[in-house]
């Protein structure tokens, strides 16, 4: 009676383990499924709630962490629909996170524009800037060349049409470090156009309805050939970096 007691248990026993160690495969296979294939369902470690540039955080994050894109949701959650996909390296704004649906949800847009939405925490990390640092807090370069208060002026190469030949142009610069400035020139015509510059990269001008003008923007070494319709600038690295 002793041994047949004995052996009932030892086989319950392995029964338990054999379905326990079942259980752990799958549930391993399960979570390693989700980080290989979800782009943001990963936890906020700690759940810290990362600061807007406004009260002294990051200005830009950059997607990290994720092998193929990570998912921009209309909603801060999961079951939020997705508006968009970022690859990894994709340099986000920063406007702002929340704690929601159990998870630090940050408000963004990709730098130079289109879609805003909401992406995991998880998978972003501030972004390093054209200068080597981090930039943080808020940036009013702007208000201060509106204001005259430049930090360098000088003179760029420009023309302010179609197969005119290149001339030179004044112009004066408002710096709020990390790339981020605002240039102001003084066209041949006597009128002035803002160039405005984040994390290095030229992004757009003052253009209106009154003064349009498609803006694009090329690189050739270390400057920044800028078109706004017809007008064309030379713009070296130094002007929005400095040095």
């Amino acid at each position: 009676m002793c041994d047949s007691h004995n052996s009932r248990g030892e086989g319950m026993n392995r029964n338990r383990i054999f379905i326990i160690l079942v259980l752990m495969f799958f549930f391993t296979v399960s979570v390693s499924a989700q980080y290989d294939t979800a782009t943001d369902e990963g936890g906020s470690a700690g759940l810290d709630v990362p600061t807007a540039p406004e009260d002294g955080g990051p200005r830009n994050w950059e997607v990290t962490g994720v092998s193929s894109a990570l998912n921009l949701r209309e909603q801060p959650s999961t079951k939020g629909r997705i508006v968009s996909q970022y690859a990894p390296g994709t340099i986000l704004d920063n406007l702002g996170c929340q704690l929601s649906d159990s998870q630090v949800w940050c408000d963004v847009q990709q730098l130079g524009g289109g879609p805003r939405g909401f992406v995991s925490a998880a998978f972003i990390k501030p972004a390093v800037t054209a200068d080597g640092s981090v930039a943080m807090g808020p940036y009013d370069s702007a208000l201060r060349a509106g204001q005259g208060q430049f930090d360098a002026t000088g003179n760029i190469s420009c023309a302010n049409h179609l197969g005119q030949p290149m001339t030179e142009c004044e112009f004066g610069v408002a710096r709020v470090g990390g790339g981020y400035a605002t240039v102001v020139i003084k066209k041949p015509d006597g009128y002035t156009r803002a160039i405005f510059f984040r994390m290095g990269r030229p992004i757009g001008a003052d253009t209106s309805e009154a003064d349009p003008g498609d803006f694009s923007a090329t690189r050739e070494a270390d400057l920044h050939i800028i078109r706004v319709g017809d007008e064309r600038y030379e713009i070296p690295d130094a002007v929005p970096l400095g040095g």
